[in-house]
């Protein structure tokens, strides 16, 4: 099915940039049609179903697609149920899987595709619980044994992920005036690499129908696990089997007089996993002492209560499970949509009500929550139009380009610029202590939307960089600014030209507590293909204070007037000096009739958590 865009496209032209919209933008701005509701093929599974089991996936995808406009992203959404293979031992779960793409364009720029690794998944699904990691030698028929991270949200990520700690902490779900009165925990993988994701449970009592085994109940078990587990164990010493099977026997034992007064305690394991090797291995799977040091989570080992397994194949499901993403002003923009809908418009309450308490919904349709502010949410992209900077005071007629970030929202992206389509964006705010709007630098390089036509010739680029103030660690904030003669394309992005031309300035805070050796540096550098080596490789660091923790603010000057390029920092030039302090002859310099097309802003700090902000930028021609 082709997407459906509902924007339209116009073009305005502000100085002498055009400062159109990158294709990218236009996009990330579009609202797509949902696909059909998707449906349970029944004989892919080793399980029957019901008419009512069968009817779930299409029931949670019209309550969801009432909830949640794709913008920026394409549906490919699937039906799921477990169990979903042979022999498996789990609760019968049918459900949606929202499975949501980033809208890419080809490379053609012609059509609509899924951005590679961008899949983004929505959970609605019955009986589920889906962080439960199974361990299948202490699962017996019917008897379904598995492990999962505490569910305390503030152990969530303890110990393991500073980052996913501050962002649950910031989401606050827990006291959301919907959300908040059901079972709500977050799961996922522990280290910065992947995003937290958070379950949201609807029972009917408040609880999960599930128990924690104690230390006494998973060695019991283990010991049962032998006579299945037993070719395995004899091949961990193929010549003495017997002695193999003993010292799993033994080790046990010994588990079990080292923890004789707490076998009736709720187990818990280091880590997600355990089988017989660890017994083999004389492992004590009970000693969480170094993560409960280091406040890392731990595993507890659960089962399901009796009679669960049985229960959940008749069409009332136990409990309903609604998993997602959680987001922040930093995520893609198609990622914050599907949080943001989640959190202001999907009907928690009706879901439980269908399903617990029918009679308070009987014979009325699910609604969404807040559907006037919906309403106004769309209405802002169906009418939104070609960004136009904003001038705050009026410019001379050489001024070539100025940008204040003005006419853009605090904590959306940059109206205007481009940048990739994956990473941290960039996003606009107001740094601590100052006033107006600056962009935040996010993780990947941020530049203006334009035609391509050149900048002028000759050329003055001036503007302001603030980083967090009072930082503690060596360096703080550090970017690059890149200007470049690298050829535009359409959707905003560029290809590198034949013969690559560039200014490179790059400055990084420093710590003021350095007075002997300042931490902080600036440097300013042009190259061009087929320069001197010599020159070329004379990448000369100025070391300063000039850009620090006590004076986070500072005003850039870059001019280029021939071949000859200098660099300022708050009106003091920026020298390339060799190891003598003596300038570097022709180390600025550029071929005769350089011209270049556009410039970029880049974050290059070493610690990411402080941040660095640019605004103000001009160019003037000269």
């Amino acid at each position: 099915m082709k997407p459906i865009l509902l924007i339209l496209i116009l073009l305005v032209q502000s100085f002498k940039i055009n400062a159109q919209r990158s294709k990218d933008e236009q996009l990330e701005d579009s609202i797509f049609a949902w696909k059909p509701a998707p449906a349970l093929k029944p004989s892919a599974y080793p399980r029957t179903f019901s008419a009512a089991q069968l009817k779930y996936p299409g029931l949670f995808a019209q309550w969801l697609q009432k909830s949640y406009i794709p913008i920026g992203a394409l549906d490919f959404s699937y039906a799921v149920a477990e169990p979903n293979k042979k022999d498996e031992v789990a609760p019968y779960a049918t459900g949606l899987c929202a499975a949501m793409w980033r809208a890419n364009w080809d490379d053609a720029g012609a059509k609509v595709i899924r951005q590679p690794h961008s899949e983004n998944r929505l959970y609605i699904v019955t009986n589920t619980i889906l962080d439960a990691e199974p361990i299948p030698m202490l699962t017996l028929p019917g008897q379904a044994v598995f492990t999962r991270l505490s569910p305390d949200i503030n152990r969530a990520f303890a110990g393991n992920s500073q980052y996913k700690n501050q962002k649950v902490k910031q989401l606050n779900l827990e006291n959301h005036p919907q959300i908040g009165k059901y079972i709500i925990q977050y799961y996922g993988c522990v280290g910065d690499g992947c995003m937290p994701q958070v379950a949201v449970y609807l029972t009917p009592n408040g609880k999960l129908p599930i128990r924690q085994l104690t230390k006494g109940e998973v060695l019991d078990r283990i010991e049962q696990a032998i006579p299945a587990e037993r070719r395995g164990i004899e091949s961990l010493m193929p010549n003495e089997k017997q002695v193999a099977v003993e010292r799993v026997r033994t080790h046990i034992e010994t588990l079990r007089k080292k923890y004789s007064n707490s076998l009736n305690m709720p187990a818990y394991l280091r880590n997600s996993d355990l089988d017989m090797t660890d017994i083999f291995n004389r492992d004590d799977i009970f000693d969480t002492d170094d993560a409960n040091k280091f406040k890392n989570n731990t595993h507890g080992i659960y089962t399901y209560e009796d009679g669960v397994l049985e229960k959940s194949k008749q069409d009332q499901p136990l409990w309903i499970c609604i998993s997602w993403e959680p987001t922040d002003i930093n995520a893609q923009p198609y990622n914050i949509e599907k949080h943001r809908s989640m959190i202001t418009h999907f009907n928690f309450d009706y879901v439980y009500n269908y399903f617990f308490k029918p009679e308070l919904v009987k014979n009325k349709p699910y609604t969404i929550l807040n559907e006037q502010e919906q309403k106004v949410h769309l209405a802002s992209y169906k009418k939104k139009k070609e960004y136009q900077p904003t001038v705050t005071k009026k410019q001379a007629t050489n001024i070539y380009f100025f940008e204040d970030f003005a006419g853009s929202s605090i904590g959306q992206k940059p109206q205007g610029w481009y940048m990739p389509a994956s990473g941290i964006p960039a996003v606009v705010q107001t740094p601590a202590g100052e006033t107006g709007h600056w962009v935040k630098l996010g993780q990947y390089k941020i530049m203006p939307n334009n035609t391509g036509k050149p900048l002028p010739e000759n050329f003055k680029m001036e503007f302001d960089v603030c980083t967090d103030k009072d930082f503690t660690e060596n360096t703080g904030g550090a970017f690059l600014l890149r200007i470049h003669n690298k050829i535009l394309r359409p959707k905003g992005d560029y290809t590198d030209a034949p013969k690559q031309i560039f200014i490179d300035l790059d400055a990084k805070a420093g710590n003021t507590k350095f007075t002997q050796n300042p931490t902080g540096h600036t440097r300013i550098k042009a190259t061009y293909t087929g320069m001197s080596s010599a020159i070329r490789h004379a990448d000369v660091l100025q070391y300063s204070s000039n850009f620090s923790n006590k004076k986070n603010k500072v005003h850039f000057i870059i001019t280029k007037q021939g071949t000859k390029v200098r660099g300022y920092v708050d009106g003091e030039e920026i020298i390339a000096l060799d190891k003598n302090k003596k300038a570097i002859p022709a180390f600025n310099e550029l071929p005769e009739g350089t011209r270049f097309t556009s410039f970029y802003f880049e974050n290059i700090s070493d610690k990411k958590q402080v941040a660095v902000y640019v605004s103000n930028i001009k160019i003037e021609k000269l």
